[in-house]
């Protein structure tokens, strides 16, 4: 398991429509992410952060532990890889060569990441195959 730095400081503040927050979180080496919580999640975020806001450092299988479990690290990796590239599933479908309903089957969990496959795939999204094997995953 890698270890991320996480430390969290959040700002909450209601929007003009007072059903949304603005959250603003701040990230260790300055950076800052904005994201909108319905005020009805907003307990969800305050539990969260009650509970890992003083972390120094943890690892991010703990903070993704119930995805994991539903889409394995090897979807999440996928998806996670595609998203920073940019690419749909149908783009990267066409840039691999692999069906769109295998990309997604592999995104969620649904389908084994063999060798090969995770090979085409690493090209394209510029990262190592074997974090798209679940042997690469262990």
């Amino acid at each position: 398991m890698s270890n991320l730095p996480v430390r969290f400081k959040c700002d909450m503040r209601p929007t003009n429509d007072k059903k949304i927050y603005k959250v603003i979180i701040e990230i260790p080496g300055n950076k800052k992410r904005l994201s909108f919580v319905p005020e009805k999640h907003l307990h969800k975020l305050e539990a969260f952060l009650q509970k890992y806001g003083q972390v120094e450092s943890l690892p991010w299988e703990t903070l993704a532990k119930d995805r994991i479990a539903k889409y394995k690290k090897s979807g999440l990796a996928l998806r996670g890889a595609r998203y920073r590239e940019g690419l749909s599933q149908k783009e990267l479908s066409k840039r691999t060569g692999i069906s769109q309903e295998n990309i997604s089957k592999m995104e969620n969990g649904q389908r084994v990441v063999g060798e090969k496959v995770a090979k085409k795939l690493a090209k394209v999204l510029h990262i190592d195959f074997e974090l798209l094997t679940e042997t690469g995953n262990e």
